[in-house]
């Protein structure tokens, strides 16, 4: 009897412990649950806010830049303001979202277009506006445009107000503060284009407001009815009048409610039933025996086992590695860790759909299965990250050897629902434990070794060494002072000047860039552009080229230096860029430069990357009046006979097919045989590399259009450019500068 009291009590201490942690584990998996659903649909909430912000951002921005674009033209006409309303009329037809347009001179509103229904603004005074009148002082004081609102305009609705202040004689001792150029933005209608009506359809919740530049104060512009809720998310919008921001969230506190009334119920009920269980096992114990057996199994095949794949996971080799480690030293024998994933498997993710990406992870993982050894193992890291574990081989062979298993096996086809996929994979080889005594520093290695193989190509395998570990420290260094140059703008564009070898003229230029490193001086172009495009840095050191070069058309404009054409070179990232079009569009509006004073040169690689894409992206800017350049023509794959179906105005001969020109007949062939069938698809033609007078001649005879090389001019800073004579006088040697 007393046995049996005593293993009844620990029978009930037992159950009620389990009871306890278990109604405890439920609820912090309930708890879990609730956070995972509040970050999904605070990504989602992310995700519309920073759409329709950017969609906000790019409609005020434009807007705001007509209030700018107007104060411009009143300094350029010297405060006089004749021309006004056909002024306001083409601004208001070429940008939407505008109300009116809005001058007032001594702060005083006097004209407004259209006039109808805003009667009642003439004569206002800005300065004499409570409500705004800190604000527009500040704009005189700082010099800087302005947003002022919301507003109720006359007519109905909410408006914002955009104002520049303008100056005369600006510049000089004679400079005076003349008024405000004002851009009424209707609010309503600005919302109305945005999808944010849709969303609150949908259940979403909305905010748009500024920060007051004198209180520093949150100003509500545009709400939804119904308030935000605590799960939300923002997104800023960047615009030249100031800082705006815009909240987006949906309920969910009913969905929340479900889930804990769910989660906790299954717990309760769970932990009932275990207890219970618990109780009746434990006063049987043989029973009891095996069912812990049964449980205990089961838990470490749900602890130790991917579910998707069936393979060990990462805590399984977490458990693993040390005791085969140990074994492996104490047989004195070699092992490997060879670590690999899948060539962009994101992109199989991204475009067929997780779904089809499971299908082939399996299918991978039964491959890899059937291929070890005995006394191998196959780990599922995660994602579509495997690691294998070679024990007991003898030498780097073996371990080459069972790499090359693994590409070959890969690159075997996959077929899902009729549809053929064909894999790469990359492998880091860590040699045990020549290469690490532990998981951290053997995972580490074997990464770098990976990350080795991709920079070499993927669809290959390399070893870890110190070199690559050096590489790897040089790599990241390198990406770091990359980075820290866009941020301080340590770059510089350099041009080098196109001339016109039948009229002895420069027409055109080249924009080079050039980085002046604080330690290694100027730096060319080879050095550091394969580590922009690597690093992911291509398309923000583009923009900052594009933006710069079409700033300096616009400088030598207003320097009143004779019109060139200015050539910017284009990468492929940039090309697949779908904001490329309309960045470009936006800094031709915001420096006031033609489009036919600005060309684009895309190499021949960049084109067969994907044809369709550079045909309609450069189709657009030839309709736009651009100049379409080929560049390095000859040392790539593409053909004449492809470029008849591309908008290229200007191919640009490589500079190998002319440096040896002179001497060799061969080269001479293949430029007079680009030239003659380039004009007959009625496009010019510009050879690079130019070093002597001879070589000009020759080009000359050949009917070649245009050239470019030292013989005229290397590539020089903008200012230098400035002093290149227009016309060139041939040297007396063939000595170039």
């Amino acid at each position: 009897m007393k046995e049996l009291k005593a293993t009844k009590l620990f029978a009930t201490f037992i159950a009620c412990t389990a009871f306890i942690s278990i109604v405890a584990l439920g609820g912090y998996w309930t708890h879990s649950m609730n956070k995972a659903a509040i970050n999904q649909q605070t990504s989602t909430l992310s995700s519309l806010s920073r759409s329709q912000a950017a969609f906000l951002e790019r409609r005020l921005s434009t807007a705001f830049t007509a209030t700018q674009i107007l104060a411009y033209e009143v300094e350029h006409h010297d405060g006089e303001y004749y021309w006004f309303d056909e002024y306001s009329n083409t601004l208001l037809n070429s940008i939407d979202g505008i109300e009116s347009l809005q001058l007032a001179q001594d702060a005083i509103i006097n004209k407004i277009f259209p006039l109808e229904g805003n009667e009642a603004a003439i004569g206002l005074n800005i300065l004499s506006n409570t409500q705004h009148k800190e604000e527009a002082l500040s704009a005189i004081k700082n010099r800087k445009l302005i947003s002022v609102g919301p507003v109720n305009l006359v007519q109905g609705g909410i408006a914002v107000i955009g104002r520049a202040p303008v100056y005369l004689y600006r510049g000089t001792q004679r400079e005076i503060f003349w008024g405000f150029a004002s851009a009424v933005i209707n609010l309503n209608k600005l919302i109305e284009a945005t999808q944010l009506k849709d969303l609150i359809n949908e259940g979403y919740r909305y905010d748009l407001s500024r920060i007051n530049i004198i209180s520093g104060q949150e100003v509500m512009l545009s709400k939804s009815e119904q308030p935000l809720t605590e799960v939300q998310a923002s997104a800023d919008l960047i615009i030249p009048a100031g800082q705006w921001k815009l909240t987006i969230s949906k309920p969910m506190e009913e969905q929340l409610f479900n889930r804990n009334v769910t989660g906790y119920s299954i717990s309760l009920l769970m932990a009932i039933t275990i207890a219970i269980g618990l109780y009746l096992i434990l006063i049987q114990p043989q029973r009891l025996r095996i069912l812990v057996k049964e449980k205990t199994k089961e838990l470490e095949e749900l602890a130790y086992k991917d579910p998707l794949t069936g393979l060990p996971n990462r805590r399984y080799l977490q458990n693993y590695l040390p005791d085969a480690l140990y074994k492996t030293q104490k047989r004195q024998k070699a092992s490997a860790f060879i670590y690999f994933d899948l060539d962009n498997f994101k992109r199989i993710n991204d475009t067929l759909g997780h779904d089809v990406g499971d299908q082939i992870l399996v299918i991978v993982a039964n491959r890899l299965n059937t291929l070890k050894g005995n006394s191998n193992l196959v780990i599922r890291l995660g994602g579509d990250e495997f690691g294998i574990i070679l024990n007991d081989i003898q030498s780097y062979e073996e371990a080459a050897e069972y790499a090359n298993k693994i590409l070959d096996n890969i690159k075997e086809p996959i077929v899902i629902n009729n549809n053929k996929f064909t894999l790469t994979t990359s492998l880091g080889v860590a040699m045990i434990p020549e290469h690490g005594h532990d998981l951290v520093t053997i995972m580490q290695n074997s990464d770098m070794a990976l990350y080795q193989a991709k920079l070499e190509g993927k669809n290959q395998y390399a070893f870890y060494n110190e070199s690559i570990k050096m590489n790897a420290y040089t790599q990241m260094q390198s990406e770091y002072d990359l980075d820290q140059a866009i941020r301080e703008n340590e770059f510089e564009l350099y041009y080098q000047p196109q001339f016109d070898l039948k009229t002895n003229k420069i027409c055109a230029a080249e924009a080079l860039i050039r980085w002046n490193h604080p330690e290694k001086g100027l730096v060319f172009p080879d050095h550091f552009i394969p580590l922009a495009e690597s690093s992911g840095k291509i398309v923000e050191l583009g923009y900052w080229i594009l933006e710069n070069a079409i700033a300096y058309q616009a400088k030598r404009k207003r320097d009143g230096q004779p019109e060139i054409l200015l050539h910017i070179n284009l990468s492929s990232k940039q090309i697949s860029d779908p904001n490329l079009v309309q960045f470009v569009q936006e800094l031709l509006l915001k420096y006031q430069v033609s489009a036919s004073s600005v060309g684009f040169e895309i190499t021949e690689t960049l084109i067969l990357e994907d044809l369709e894409l550079a045909k309609s992206i450069l189709q657009t800017f030839k309709n736009m009046g651009m100049c379409i350049a080929i560049d390095d023509f000859g040392t790539g794959y593409s053909s004449l006979a492809q470029l008849k179906h591309l908008p290229v105005s200007l191919l640009k001969i490589d500079r190998s097919f002319v440096m040896d020109l002179e001497h060799d007949i061969n080269d001479r062939k293949i430029i007079e045989a680009i030239i003659a069938m380039a004009h007959k698809l009625h496009i010019k033609v510009l050879a690079e590399g130019i070093e002597t007078k001879s070589q000009w001649e020759m080009l000359e005879s050949f009917h070649c259009n245009l050239g470019q090389g030292y013989y005229v001019s290397k590539a020089v800073s903008g200012s230098d450019f400035y002093r290149i004579p227009l016309t060139i006088k041939h040297q007396t040697s063939n000595e170039y500068a």
